[in-house]
Order: C-alpha cells, then structure tokens, then sequence
C-alpha cells in the first residue's frame, strides 16, 4: 500500500500552518499586551499628575517686568525635579517658543513646540491621552501637564511639564530586560509550545478518520474491491466516507454487471455461430446439390432442395433482423411515431398472422378481447413487433396440444396486454434473466427452435420507449405470462 511520507502528510502540514500561525498570533497578542499596557499606564500618569503644571504655575513669579526670571526659574525646576526625576519642566510664550527650562543646552533640539496639544489638554475633560512634542526629540511624543501662566490677567505663557522624562526613559529601558520580564517571555514562549503540542496532538486525532480513507482507497484500488471504511464519525471525513462505500459498492455492482454482460456476450457469440452455421450448411449443401446433381434430379425432389435452401435463407433473414434492429434501437436511431389507434385491431391481426404457425403444430390460438375498449396511443409498428415477439415465442415453446391466449383489458386509464401460454414454464432462477438480450431459457436449442434469445430483449426496449415496462410470471409446467399496459 502507497502511503504518503510523514513529512508531506496533511497532518503535519496543518500542523506547521497552525504552529506558525500560533506563533504569529501570541507574538501580536504580546506586542498588543505591551501596547496597552504602556499606553493605559501613560493615560493613568496623565491623570494622576494632570494639575503638576499648574501647581508648578502658582510657585514662583515666571516674569520680571517683560522677561522671564530664568535665575528664579532655574532653581525651582532644579527643586521640582528632585523631587519627581520623572519630571522635564519648560515655560513657553503663547506662540510656542520655549522661554526657559533647566537642562544642558545641546539636549534641547526643539525651539518652539505645537501648542495644539497644550489647547485640547487645557480643553477636553480628563480620561483623554493626549501626547505633545518632546524637546529633546524631533519625533517622540510623549505625555505631559500643562497650565497657563498669566500676569495681571494678560496670558504670558505656559508651564509645560514632560511627565516621562530622560531618565524614566532609561529606568524602564532597563526594566525592560529584568528578570521578571524575561521569566514572563518563558512562560509566554513555553505555554505556546505546550498549545502547539496538543494542537499537533489533536490534529492527529482529527485526521486519525481521513488516514483510514486512505487505506481504504489504496486498498480498493490495487483490487480489494471488498476494501469498506464504515465510519463512525458524522462529520465532512465521515460523509466523505460514507460516499467512497457507497461509491464502491456501486462500481462492484457495475463489474457484476460487466462480467455478466460479457458471459452473455460469449455466450452470444457461440449461440449465434451455432446457429448461423446450422442454416448456413444447409443452403450450401442444398444448393451444391442442386448444381452437381442439375441434370438427374427429379422436379419434386429439386423442388424440396430449393424449398430447404429458403427455409434457411429465413432463418438466416429473422436473425440478421433482429440484431439489426436491436442495434438500432441502442443507439436511438428508431423513436417512436405515436398515433391513436384500436389495439384490438392490431392483436386480431397478429393472431390471424400466426395460425397457420399455430395449427401446423397442434395449438390452439385465441383471443380474449372486450368490447368498448380504449384507444391506445403509440407507434402501431413498434407494438406490432411487440406482439409478434410475444406471440411467436409463446407458440415456439408451447408444445402440442397446448393453448395461446391474448387477452386485452382496459386497467386504470390504460390497456393491458396479456400472452399467456401452456408451455413448460420458466425455472425461478431464470426469470430475471429473461429479458437480457442473448439470454435463452434452453442454451440447447437450436436458432429454429428457440431464437438467438434477442426477440424479449427487443419487446423490453420498444416498451421502454414507450414509458411502459414489461413483467413476467410463470410456474414450471403450468405456464407462462407476459403482461403490459399502454396509455390509453
């Protein structure tokens, strides 16, 4: 059995795409987890330290005259800052210039700052955060406190205070690799390891059913054609396998078939060689002798020879017939030509056709026919044919003595036929094989005694045009029935 190595097994591949794709999602849920983390404790130091600014605002006088007191300044940012090292303390103008602050000057690298965000921090109700310009960094925002600074009513500036200062900065850059971080991404790392452990485990679980299916399937196709899954489960796998059994069970039914259907081609071929050869001799040995012995045969024997020669012409025309018309019939070249007309017309005539056959071997022929019947609609040749298959393979099996019957009877808005017969019967295992073109009851008799086994064959597929189907009943010694119905 070919299976399919464990590396390229759709376990192992689902199991390397949910892997990745665990990973993936723990490292975004763990770069979110940090993300919120540092952006709810920013808002949460906004908040705490919203009024720094303007408690920073009410200490000193910010102005002498029309300047800044940078002295005084100076040493009370030097005193804030002490006190919260987290704290970067600046005084701007109302346009955003930076007027004093208490830092080297080179660590300063802004020279006016966007006061857009110093407005909606004075103006918008706290449990908002907002980020402003960092003065010692062109593209860091960073969270702050702000309050405005007046003089005699007139606004002169404003106390900025940067809420995570350099050296916050640094302290949490060196949190950042302490050992309770690091122990943390050792459990985030093993617990996705763990989960991919008993995904891969669960996977194998789940596919336990498709690797099955393909036993099964292998199995089949190198000729265990009893190979079944029979699943258990009722899921996708589980209906999958549920159509393979079914759909092997169907292919055995149709190799069943095959097989038979090629015995009876076999079988078909032997009979009708048989039986073309049987007429055959006979022409040829009637005529040679009409030809070598042209001269000294009496009239009345010569006129036996030509008659024996047309006897088997005859035999030789029914059976070219029937393969003919059989052949036309699969293929779909005849269609039927429907009409409307009085079957009980028809059946007269084709008994009247058939008593000769019928007297010359001690039958009686009748029919049963009620007045007032329906007209039928179908092709008047076609269920001619029907008849005369019927009727000519009653009398062929009918012995001497017996009796014939068609009867006719009108039956729920249609006519049924009935060809009954007092011939030996059909054997039980034989009857439903009767209507299986090359099929004989008697594989024994000869092409004049019992057909080439085409004539019901023929009658099935007129009737199968027609929407009407043909059905058989018979008991060994007593008789045979052949029974159908057309649409009135």
């Amino acid at each position: 059995m070919k299976t399919v190595p464990w590396p390229r097994s759709l376990a192992v591949k689902l199991g390397a795409v949910f892997l990745v794709l665990l990973l993936a999602l723990g490292a975004i849920s763990l770069w979110l987890m940090a993300r919120t983390a540092n952006l709810y404790f920013l808002e949460l130091q906004q908040s705490l330290n919203r009024t720094v600014a303007a408690h920073i605002a009410e200490a000193a006088r910010y102005f002498k005259g029309e300047q800044v007191d940078e002295e005084g300044l100076r040493g009370l940012f030097m005193k804030v800052m002490a006190v919260n090292p987290t704290l970067e303390v600046y005084v701007v103008d109302p346009a955003g210039r930076i007027l004093a602050y208490d830092a080297p000057p080179d660590k300063i690298v802004r020279s006016s700052l966007s006061l857009e965000p110093v407005r909606r921090f004075l103006e918008e109700p706290p449990g908002t955060l907002i980020l402003g310009d960092d003065p010692r960094d062109r593209e860091r925002r960073k969270v702050f406190s702000a309050a405005p600074v007046q003089v005699n009513g007139q606004l002169k500036g404003y106390v900025y205070a940067i809420l995570a200062s350099e050296e916050y900065d640094s302290a949490a850059s060196l949190l950042q690799r302490s050992y309770i971080l690091r122990g943390s991404a050792w459990v985030a790392v093993i617990c996705v390891l763990l989960a991919a452990l008993l995904g891969l485990l669960a996977l194998g679980v789940l596919t336990r059913p498709l690797r099955r299916l393909q036993r099964a399937v292998n199995e089949f196709r190198q000729g265990n054609l009893a190979a079944r899954v029979r699943p258990t489960a009722r899921d996708e796998i589980g209906a999958l396998a549920l159509d393979f059994d079914a759909m092997a069970e169907r292919i055995v039914q149709q190799v069943d078939r095959i097989r038979q259907t090629d015995h009876q081609r076999r079988e078909m071929v032997a009979n009708i060689s048989h039986d073309l050869r049987t007429p055959l001799t006979s022409l040829q040995g009637y005529l040679e002798t009409c030809l070598i012995k042209a001269e000294e045969l009496p009239p009345e024997e010569r006129r036996r020879y030509l008659e024996g020669a047309l006897r088997s012409t005859k035999r030789l025309g029914r059976l070219v017939e029937d393969l003919f018309q059989l052949a036309r019939l699969d293929a779909g070249d005849i269609q039927p030509q429907v009409e409307r007309f009085r079957l009980s017309e028809l059946a007269q005539d084709v008994l009247q056709k058939f008593q000769f056959q019928a007297q010359r071997k001690g039958i009686t022929l009748t029919a049963r026919i009620p007045q007032g019947l329906p007209d039928v609609t179908a092709d008047i040749g076609l269920i001619e044919r029907v008849l005369d298959n019927l009727v000519d393979n009653a009398i062929r099996y009918t012995p001497a003595g017996g009796k014939v019957v068609v009867a006719l009877r009108e039956c729920s808005g249609a006519v049924e036929v009935r060809v009954a017969d007092t011939g030996p019967g059909i054997p039980e295992k034989d009857l439903p094989h009767v209507f299986e073109r090359f099929y004989r009851v008697e594989k024994s008799r000869s092409l004049d005694a019992g057909g080439a086994g085409l004539g019901l064959a023929i009658t099935k597929r007129i009737l199968e045009l027609h929407h009407s189907s043909i059905a058989v009943r018979s008991r060994p010694q007593v008789g045979t029935v052949f029974y159908f119905q057309l649409a009135a």
